[in-house]
This record gives structure tokens, C-alpha cells and sequence, in this order.
């Protein structure tokens, strides 16, 4: 009868095993972004966080949370006003402790931007450089907690970049191309000079015109160079679950099995 009971056991232990194994395989990411990696002093910026590769689950997550750091020297001090939930995720900040919690009425198993903090960078702090971090991140699907690595960020205080200068040199240059010379006539008719002046003017249409459109296109790519993205410096590999804890759960009862029959076998023997 004892022997049939530490059969039993054994079977129960492999099969837990054999699930808490399966539960270890879940995993997500988490990024951090802002629209620029260099903003003026005195100035208000954001970061956003988004979650993505969620090998979450059959449902996905419905609550995220972890510790924000950032540098007191460089950043004003926010609040609970500055973290916003996105898309539909209810945030929560304590200002002592620096944890931020983020929970939905419906679960999430796709990429998705979950919160935004507004952040401002103190006066006087123009050279110098910043870090805001989202560290001890976990999600949950209501069964178990699934961890994320760390995330940051770093923010240089000064001019936003090279690339607005350049553009501003351009147009500068566009707009002296754009003086039109009207050479001195000394002997031509009326008639004629009706003709010269019209055509300078046709030209000087078609010249600015052209200088318009390299002055847009100039600023439309400065405007896209600008955007910059940090994410985190590791990504989660992605592991099916549901066939993980099937083929676990099948080859465990399959080994308790045998070593209960082989047990009984020498019960019998004996």
C-alpha cells in the first residue's frame, strides 16, 4: 500500500514539474521611445512604452507593472499627472516609490503602446545628459506573473540637432537664388521690353517654385531624421506554450507510468 502511495506522489511531482517548466517559457518585450534623444533645457518631451512578442498565453495580459528612475539633476520632479495610460490601460504612479501600475478590462496579446510619461528637463543643465529607465517590469494573465528585462533611455540637453541648421543654410541659400538680375536695357523697343520682362517674370516663377519644393522636401526629411527610437538592448526569445505543456504534460504521466508499473512489477516479484 506504501509503495502505491510513493507511486502516486511521484507521478504528481514529475507532472508539476512539468507544467511549472512549461509556465517558465512565457516571455514578452518591452520598449522605450521618445520623438527625440536631444531636447533644449527648460523644455517638456516624452517617453513612451510599448509591449510586443507576447508569448503571453491563450488569453494574453490584462496588467503591467515596474520601477521608473530617472535623474533628479537633469528632469523636474512629475507626478501622477505626467504617466498616462494608452490605449484603453488605466495608470497608477506613486511619486515616493517610483512604481507604476498598469491594468485593462480586456486582455492584450499583440503589440501595443500600454503608457506615456511627459517629462521636462530642468535650466541650466544645457551639455549634460539624463537616463529614465523602466526597470523589474511584469505582466500578468491572471495565472501567473511573466517578467521583461529592463528598459531605458538617455536624453542629452542642448540644441535638438545639426539637421535644422543645414536646413535653415538651405533656404537662406534658395531665397538669395531667388533675386532676380534685370540687366540694363539701353535701345529696345517697347514692345520688347514688354517681352524681357515677361519672360523674367515666367522665370522667376519657375525658380521659386523649385526652390519651395527643395525647401519642403529638406524640411520633410529633417522632420523624419529627427525621430529616434531606444529600445531595450535584449530581446525575449518567442516560445510556444500551449504544445510546450501538452508534450511536457504527455511525456511526464508517460515516465510516472512506467516507473509505477515497473514498481508493481517487483512488488510482484518479491
Amino acid at each position: 500500500m506504501k509503495k502505491k502511495i510513493f507511486s502516486m506522489i511521484l507521478i504528481i511531482m514529475v507532472a508539476i514539474f512539468a507544467m511549472s517548466t512549461a509556465v517558465n517559457a512565457l516571455s514578452f518585450t518591452a520598449a522605450m521611445s521618445t520623438n527625440s534623444t536631444t531636447v533644449q533645457e527648460a523644455t517638456e518631451f516624452t517617453v513612451r512604452i510599448r509591449v510586443s512578442n507576447l508569448d503571453v498565453g491563450t488569453n494574453g495580459i490584462n496588467s503591467l507593472k515596474g520601477d521608473l528612475k530617472y535623474d533628479t539633476d537633469i528632469f523636474e520632479p512629475i507626478n501622477e499627472s505626467s504617466v498616462i495610460g494608452l490605449n484603453k490601460w488605466n495608470a497608477t504612479y506613486d511619486n515616493t516609490t517610483g512604481k507604476i501600475e498598469l491594468t485593462k478590462s480586456m486582455f492584450v496579446s499583440s503589440t501595443q503602446e500600454v503608457l506615456s510619461i511627459t517629462f521636462k528637463t530642468k535650466a541650466g543643465v544645457t551639455g549634460k545628459k539624463g537616463s529614465i529607465a523602466f526597470n523589474n517590469i511584469t505582466a500578468s494573465n491572471s495565472e501567473t506573473d511573466i517578467s521583461a528585462t529592463d528598459i531605458s533611455t538617455s536624453i542629452t540637453v542642448g540644441t535638438p540637432d545639426s539637421t535644422n541648421n543645414t536646413t535653415n543654410t538651405a533656404n537662406t541659400t534658395n531665397t538669395s537664388n531667388n533675386t532676380l538680375s534685370i540687366p540694363t536695357i539701353t535701345s529696345n523697343t517697347n514692345a520688347n521690353n514688354t517681352a524681357n520682362n515677361t519672360n523674367n517674370t515666367n522665370t522667376a516663377n519657375r525658380t521659386n517654385t523649385t526652390n519651395v519644393t527643395n525647401t519642403n522636401t529638406s524640411n520633410v526629411s529633417s522632420y523624419v531624421n529627427t525621430m529616434t527610437n531606444t529600445t531595450s538592448n535584449e530581446n525575449m526569445p518567442k516560445t510556444g506554450v500551449s504544445d510546450t505543456l501538452l508534450v511536457l504534460t504527455v511525456v511526464a504521466i508517460a515516465v510516472a507510468f512506467g516507473f509505477y508499473v515497473k514498481i508493481e512489477k517487483l512488488n510482484k516479484d518479491m
